[in-house]
């Protein structure tokens, strides 16, 4: 009976496909065959979605279930593979050991849960179901039980992993104290066969009677150390070496996509470094730079519960995106919503407040990852059901009567035409702000009224180098999207013209608010008087800039400014470059230092922070003559300062390289010069 039930639901699904693809193909046959949005039909979809496989409420069914209630076209699951913590005792690690044990699919068994899902999948009409796992794929111990300071670091720096379908694959996952695997086993057979041949050697002199007394004990010794260094390890990264850098990451991807999975990193931003699994304190500090790091993943959350500053313009998406145009990556970045969902209405968790939305041709689990893989979707925050939807977001070329969109990369041979048009799915009177962002740039922002739609031709490029926009739209830090990126390059015949108004000037590279990463009013670009002779300005594709030409000002009529600013500053000209923005010292006096470099404390009461800011919490205070210890620069500013990743007594932190000065300066007085932190503090320190 049940079985004849799956039969009823999937030929359903079928007749339902074939139906949608009968309207898609109808709605085709009256549109212009050159709109390449209207190729595609948007269908909503909810990502990283826990169950009671894991850490999750509720079971498969009934998520599906509320999914539909929800009118959710796609769940994509991503329950945690192996959720085990392990401390044990050297030199027998592997073998007295305490475990901290978590729910996961590799303890419940990958292969009931692949079932489970596939069965709901059938199951379920509207709502397909797609199965995936959140990853930790590294994690190192510092401190130990005796002084009571046991922490595990980096235990949440996740990676989801979409697509895979082999129970065998997922059960192979390189991941700390799973199960066995015979990927590793030449990093460890010296080890092993070392050891096993000196206890061999113990075997042979106790069954020959020599000196048992001391041969027994080190043969009993030498099978415990043989046991404990077997060679099939699940991961040839262990928790007891300190930290290993990207090496775990980018081997988890590596084995990921080599099985045709997608690999996303998650929640790079969490909110606080400092957690507790049982009585164990796990740190780990927000990781947004790993995004540059790592090489051949899919893409990354790109929306969340909570603001992500790498969607800002400028930032490490961006930095990424250019890489790509460079040459230095062989694929693109793409940025995906993660929901995040444990439980209903728990910790603020609710289904379907965090979406992502695909574009595909037919309604199936291949064309979502298809869409997932290719860049074609957009991310949304949502604080009810009247979201915001992209109707339309394209670049054409007007000569040629081609467009594409997102995801995909046109050959122009005419300067490129932005289109876009957003609405709230529910109307309503909305007022939104609207960011173009081009190869990291605010190019274009409006305040508008929804619905909205724009035909914007972008004449302040040279045609010679390509170019990538993406869009962001916010009607409240609760409600707003992310696309993704649409790529331009420009055919090699195509004679080069002067752009009509300069290229602006770039976003600054600190992060700002959720509420101020969109200007607050209409900027459009405009050429210069005709009378007004102007030197462009060109930004090359890797951010920097030559010095832009000084405008001949005209007495008769208001200044203009020589290139619209992408952020409207009103306490400073519009020409001049955003307030948080330095320009960089031709020689960074920290480039030229190896991580490790003593800093001294300027002042009493300085914050280590647990992020790069003063809205983060501390981890202590610290007083004036205290060492800490140098590890990176990061691009958050503060008053024209950096903030600056420190170790202090075998913990990291940030800090405000304003309160701070190095313990022996360079050896190079004019470095000596160039270097703020030889300088005394200007009094402020960080409350």
């Amino acid at each position: 009976m049940i079985r004849l039930q799956w039969i009823s639901h999937s030929i359903k699904k079928i007749i339902l496909g074939c139906c949608g693809r009968l309207v898609l193909l109808g709605a085709l046959a009256v549109i212009s065959p050159t709109s390449a949005f209207a190729l595609y039909v948007q269908i909503d979809g909810v990502a990283d979605i826990k169950t009671n496989f894991s850490e999750g409420c509720s079971s498969i069914k009934d998520l599906a279930s509320q999914a539909e209630r929800q009118k959710i076209d796609v769940i994509l699951f991503a329950d945690y593979a192996r959720n085990s913590m392990e401390f044990g005792v050297k030199p027998f690690e592997r073998i007295f050991k305490n475990t901290i044990p978590g729910p996961s699919v590799l303890d419940r068994g990958v292969g009931g849960y692949l079932s489970e899902i596939k069965e709901n999948d059938r199951q379920f009409e509207r709502t397909l179901l797609i199965p995936g796992v959140e990853t930790i794929p590294f994690y190192f111990w510092s401190g130990s039980n005796y002084d009571k300071n046991l922490t595990a670091h980096n235990w949440d720096k996740h990676l989801l992993v979409f697509g895979m379908e082999s129970a065998q694959d997922f059960e192979q996952l390189p991941l700390p104290n799973s199960n066995f695997s015979k990927k590793y086993t030449e990093e460890f057979l010296n080890n092993f066969i070392i050891v096993g041949f000196i206890f061999m050697v113990m075997v042979g002199a106790v069954y020959k009677g020599y000196f048992r007394k001391i041969t027994v004990p080190l043969m009993l010794l030498f099978a415990l150390l043989t046991l404990n260094n077997h060679p099939f390890q699940s991961s040839p990264f262990d928790p007891y070496h300190g930290d290993r850098g990207m090496k775990p990451y980018q081997n988890l991807i590596d084995f990921a996509t080599a099985k045709g999975a997608l690999v996303f990193w998650n929640h790079m931003e969490i909110d606080s470094g400092i957690s507790q699994k049982g009585t164990t304190v796990l740190e780990t500090l927000p990781y947004p730079d790993d995004l540059l790091n790592t090489q051949n993943y899919t893409g990354f959350q790109a929306v969340g519960d909570k603001p992500i500053r790498q969607t800002d313009p400028g930032q490490q998406w961006d930095q990424v995106l250019m890489e790509y145009l460079h040459g230095e990556r062989e694929h693109p970045v793409w940025g995906f919503g993660g929901n995040d969902y444990f439980c209903e209405e728990q910790k603020g968790d609710r289904l379907g407040s965090v979406r992502t939305i695909f574009l595909v041709r037919e309604r199936n689990n291949d064309t979502v990852l298809d869409a997932m893989k290719s860049g074609r979707m957009y991310a949304v925050r949502q604080a009810d059901a009247n979201r915001l939807s992209l109707d339309e977001f394209v670049v054409e070329d007007q000569k040629a009567g081609n467009q594409i969109t997102m995801g995909q990369e046109l050959v122009a041979t005419d300067f490129p035409a932005v289109k876009l048009k957003l609405r709230s799915v529910q109307g309503g009177n909305k007022t939104a702000q609207i960011q173009i962002i081009r190869n990291g740039v605010l190019v274009k922002g409006e305040t508008v009224s929804l619905p909205y739609e724009l035909t914007w031709r972008d004449v302040g490029i040279d045609r010679k180098e390509p170019v990538y926009y993406r869009i962001k739209a916010m009607v409240s830090p609760t409600d707003y999207l992310v696309s993704n990126p649409i790529f331009v390059k420009f055919a090699d015949n195509i004679g080069v013209d002067v752009a009509a108004a300069p290229v602006p000037v770039p976003a600054p590279k600190s992060a700002p608010s959720p509420t101020e990463n969109f200007i607050k009013n209409p900027v459009m670009p405009t050429a210069p008087p005709v009378s007004q002779p102007v030197a462009p300005r060109v930004a090359s594709l890797s951010g920097t800039q030559t010095q832009p030409a000084r405008p001949v000002p005209v007495p008769t009529q208001p200044r203009q400014p020589p290139a619209p600013a992408p952020v409207p500053q009103p306490s400073m000209p519009p020409v001049e470059m955003p307030m948080m923005e330095e320009p960089a010292p031709q020689e960074p006096p920290m480039a030229e230092l190896a991580p490790g470099k003593g800093l001294m404390v300027m002042t009493d009461g300085v914050a280590l922070k647990k992020g790069p800011g003063t809205v983060f919490p501390n981890i202590t205070k610290l007083r004036r003559g205290e060492e800490v210890y140098f590890v990176r620069r990061t691009n958050i500013t503060f008053n024209n300062r950096n903030w600056l990743v420190v170790k202090y007594k075998n913990r990291s932190g940030y800090i405000w390289e304003g309160v701070v000065k190095w313990s022996q300066p360079p050896a190079d007085p004019r470095n000596a010069e160039l270097n703020p932190l030889t300088r005394e503090a200007d009094g402020q320190g960080l409350n």
